[in-house]
């Protein structure tokens, strides 16, 4: 079995994927073929998911489906996928993703749930959204956008260590994405080979594989998140809210920011994402010895903001895992 194949088989129950819709991508007559997919090992795939309003071509009514698929549209693809609406807010934390560019939507809504941590350059936080997705970077975005990066959590630096080390690819891997390779090694997610090939690029076409092997039926409750905008939950409850402000990363080591929130894991899964009324998406990724039961802490820009918000009733949170 070719490494192409094994990584389409191990990776199918990961997520489910939406192929992302581009700026200069439009729609096709639904008859109308695609001209570059005839004799491509995806094309009853793609076809098939095109029929169903999933994925588009470009202009020339072409899919290029062994075109590497870039971190922007890897992006587009998990919000689409979990029928998260992106939210324009204004907010601009990625140098390369100004405000008024058509991705920052997405990517601060990505960056707000988790999704990505953003590359800390010299030029400031980079987003890089026309970089080609490697295998080791796709799999902790994965992990992260279907809430598992608490579990990712529990793996120990000394089994990721000499695991990476016994398939000579710890220094090939980046500390960030060390125990999620780990993670998905040990739930038999990816194989040895494809672990040992920690670089591979991810093409337009595997991830339409992944999309009609992992889609999967979501819930008909929805919550309005913006100006008729809503996006689909799976339970809801009332809580309390407080708020806190500190200058640290958060207990799954993610750098804090408006969106990471404390919770107490007996009650709300670490990594779960969220939609706190009054206060938007969030994700479980933090704890804190004061949080316990349904309290959930929010983290502010400010301290001020922080004690302005005071400690709140009855908040309704919206789980969207």
């Amino acid at each position: 079995m070719t490494i192409k194949k094994m990584l389409l088989a191990s990776l199918a129950t990961l997520c489910m994927l939406q192929m992302p819709v581009a700026e200069a991508e439009t729609t096709q007559s639904a008859d109308i073929p695609f001209t570059d997919i005839s004799g491509h090992w995806a094309e009853e795939q793609i076809n098939q998911l095109y029929q169903q309003g999933v994925v588009k071509g470009t202009e020339q009514g072409d899919f290029e489906p062994d075109r590497p698929v870039t971190r922007a549209e890897l992006i587009v693809m998990l919000l689409a996928a979990k029928r998260i609406e992106p939210i324009a807010n204004g907010s601009a934390h990625f140098k390369d993703v100004p405000a008024s560019h058509w991705l920052s939507p997405y990517a601060e809504t990505a960056y707000r749930l988790g999704f990505v941590q953003g590359d800390q350059e010299r030029a400031g936080l980079q987003f890089n959204p026309n970089e080609p997705v490697k295998l080791q970077e796709l799999i902790p975005i994965l992990l992260q956008a279907k809430g598992k990066s608490g579990e990712v959590n529990q793996v120990l630096w000394s089994t990721t260590v000499k695991t990476l080390s016994q398939y000579n690819v710890l220094e090939q891997v980046k500390e960030w994405n060390q125990r999620p390779m780990v993670y998905a090694f040990q739930k038999k997610l990816i194989t040895a080979e494809q672990l040992k090939n920690p670089n591979r690029v991810i093409t337009r076409a595997e991830a339409v594989s992944f999309a009609k092997n992992c889609m999967e039926d979501n819930s008909n409750q929805t919550v309005a998140v913006g100006t008729n905008a809503s996006t689909p939950y799976k339970t809801v409850m009332e809580v309390q809210t407080t708020a806190y402000h500190e200058n640290v990363k958060s207990y799954l080591e993610m750098p804090l920011r408006v969106g990471i929130v404390a919770v107490d894991p007996n009650v709300i899964p670490l990594g779960t994402h969220m939609y706190i009324e009054g206060y938007g998406y969030a994700v479980a990724g933090d704890i804190g010895g004061a949080v316990k039961g349904k309290h959930v802490d929010v983290f502010l820009p400010s301290l001020q903001a922080a004690e302005a918000y005071g400690r709140q009733k009855d908040t309704k949170v919206y789980l969207l895992d």
